[in-house]
C-alpha cells in the first residue's frame, strides 16, 4: 500500500493476469465509440476554458467548500497532496494561485477528506489521529480516540456538531463539539459489536424523513465472494442502520446479502427515489453466479427492506458501479452506474418504477474505475447550459467526456484530451463566482485541471 501511512496494513490478494489482459482487450475498441450515435457533440465546452494548476506536490484529492459568505456565490476549492499537504486554490484570470495551510497536520490521502458543514473537513491524521480542520483559517483540532481511526475508511457527518468514524480494529465511533471549537469522543461500539468494514464509507442519509440524519455502515466482512475488485476480497455481508438518541447511536436494522453473496462496495448511497421525504439506501450485492445487482433499500416500520431491485449482469464476477441517485433535469431522479466499468463500460440510467430499477438508457464506451482500486469518485454531475451532464472517461482513459441523458438515449455533449487518465474524485460547483458549474479533477501525473465557465 502507498500512502502516508505506509505501515497500515490490510489484506489484498492479487488480480489474475490474464482476466486484467482480457479487459484491456475488451476495452479496446470501445475506446473509438464515445462520440460516434447520432446528435453527438465534439470538442471542448465552448462555455468553459481549461486551466492546468502544478502544486509542489502532486494532488490527490480536490475538495469543494461553500464560501459562506453573506454576498459571495462562488465555493473554495481546496487540494488535499499525496503527501498530506493541504492547500487552497484561488482563482485569478488565466492562473490560479495555491497556498499551503502550513497549520495542518498531514492528512491521510487514501481517501478524500468528508465535508461536515460549517466550512470543515475531516479526515485520519497521523498516529491514530482524527483531524478536523476550519476553513478557509486551517485551525486544526487534533482528537486522538480510544481507537485508531482507519484512513482507508471516510467519517460522516450526523449534523453540525456529530461525526461518527470507523475505527482501524472495525469499531464505530462517535464524535461530539462541545461549545467553542473543541470536539470530544462520546461514544465507542467495540468491533466484536460494530463489525464495521475497516475500510468502509459511511453515509448519513434521512431514512424515515424527520429531518435527521441515521447512519449507514457497511458492516461483518467476509471474504466469501472473492472478486476482489475494489482492492481486496474482503467484503461487507450486511447494510446496517443507526439512529442518533442523543449523544449515542442506536442500532435500528440490518439488511443482509442472501447466502454465498456480498455487498460489492465499500459503501452505500443514498437518495429519495419516489419523493416521499425518506432517502433510500443504494447499494450492489454480487454473487458467483449472477454477477452485481443494484438494490435500493428503505426503512419501514423500523426495519430496512429492499424497495426495488434492478436486474443482474448474469454472469459472476461481474461488477456494477453504483454512482447514485442525481436530479437530471428534465427527467427527475435517476439512477447512475457504470456496468462493467473494466470491460464495456455501459453507463446506465436507471428509474425505479414500483419495485424495481428500470432501465431507461445505456451506452457503451465509459470508466470510473480502475481494477483493484479504491477510488469510486471518478466521474461527476454538473450543470451547464440548462442540462446535467455525467462526467467520465471513455473507457481508454485517454478523453474526458460529459453525456445528458436524451429520450431513452445518452447524448454526448463535449469531450476533451487527457494529458494522463484522472487519478482524484472530479468535482463540479461555482469557483469564479459567475452562478455557473466549472469542473475540476487532477491527473495521475498530480496536475490539477480546471474548466472554468467564461
Amino acid at each position: 500500500m502507498t500512502g502516508v501511512f505506509p505501515d497500515v496494513a490490510f489484506s489484498r490478494t492479487k488480480l489474475r493476469f490474464g482476466a486484467f489482459l482480457f479487459a484491456l482487450i475488451a476495452a479496446w475498441p470501445l475506446a473509438s465509440c464515445v462520440a460516434a450515435a447520432s446528435g453527438d457533440r465534439k470538442g471542448p465546452p465552448k462555455t468553459h476554458r481549461l486551466l492546468t494548476i502544478a502544486l509542489p506536490s502532486p494532488a490527490a484529492w480536490l475538495t469543494p467548500v461553500p464560501d459562506g459568505g453573506a454576498s459571495s456565490k462562488n465555493t473554495r476549492l481546496y487540494a488535499l497532496t499525496k503527501d498530506g499537504g493541504l492547500y487552497a486554490l484561488h482563482p485569478g484570470g488565466k492562473t490560479w494561485t495555491a497556498k499551503r495551510l502550513d497549520k495542518v497536520p498531514r492528512i491521510a490521502a487514501l481517501v478524500p477528506p468528508v465535508l461536515i458543514g460549517e466550512n470543515r473537513i475531516a479526515a485520519a491524521g497521523e498516529k491514530g489521529s482524527l483531524l478536523i480542520v476550519k476553513l478557509p483559517e486551517g485551525q486544526t483540532t487534533l482528537i486522538r480516540p480510544s481507537a485508531a481511526p482507519s484512513p482507508l475508511s471516510r467519517p460522516a457527518a450526523l449534523g453540525s456538531s456529530t461525526l461518527a468514524a470507523v475505527g482501524l480494529d472495525g469499531s464505530l465511533m462517535t464524535f461530539r463539539k462541545k461549545p467553542g471549537s473543541s470536539w470530544i469522543e462520546s461514544q465507542r461500539i467495540p468491533a466484536a459489536e460494530a463489525m464495521a468494514l475497516r475500510d468502509g464509507i459511511l453515509t448519513a442519509a434521512d431514512l424515515d424523513g424527520d429531518g435527521r440524519k441515521e447512519l449507514i455502515v457497511p458492516a461483518a466482512p467476509s471474504a466469501r465472494y472473492d472478486h476482489g475488485v475494489l482492492g481486496d476480497a474482503i467484503e461487507p455481508t450486511e447494510v446496517r442502520a443507526y439512529r442518533l438518541t442523543g449523544e449515542r447511536l442506536r442500532h435500528l436494522s440490518s439488511y443482509k446479502a442472501k447466502a454465498f453473496a456480498a455487498f460489492e462496495a465499500i459503501g452505500a448511497t443514498a437518495g429519495d427515489l419516489d419523493g416521499d421525504g425518506k432517502e433510500d439506501i443504494l447499494i450492489t450485492q454480487s454473487d458467483r453466479s449472477d454477477g452485481a445487482v443494484h438494490f435500493a433499500l428503505g426503512l419501514r416500520n423500523g426495519n430496512l427492506v429492499r424497495q426495488a431491485r434492478g436486474e443482474a449482469i448474469g454472469q459472476g464476477y461481474r461488477w456494477s458501479h453504483l454512482l447514485g441517485a442525481f436530479d437530471l433535469p428534465p427527467h427527475g431522479k435517476r439512477v447512475l452506474a457504470i456496468e462493467t466499468p473494466h470491460l464495456s463500460g455501459y453507463l446506465l440510467a436507471l428509474r425505479m418504477v414500483g419495485g424495481r430499477l428500470l432501465e431507461q438508457a445505456r451506452r457503451p464506451g465509459f470508466t470510473t474505475h480502475a481494477i483493484g482500486s479504491r477510488n469510486v469518485w471518478e466521474f461527476a454531475v454538473m450543470l451547464r447550459e440548462g442540462e446535467a451532464e455525467i462526467v467520465l472517461q471513455e473507457v481508454g482513459r485517454r478523453s474526458l467526456t460529459a453525456l445528458a441523458l436524451g429520450e431513452g438515449r445518452w447524448a454526448a455533449r463535449w469531450s476533451i484530451p487527457l494529458a494522463a487518465p484522472v487519478g482524484s474524485n472530479l468535482a463540479a460547483a461555482d469557483f469564479n463566482g459567475d452562478g455557473r458549474d466549472d469542473l475540476v479533477f487532477a491527473g495521475k501525473d498530480g496536475r490539477i485541471q480546471v474548466l472554468l465557465s467564461r
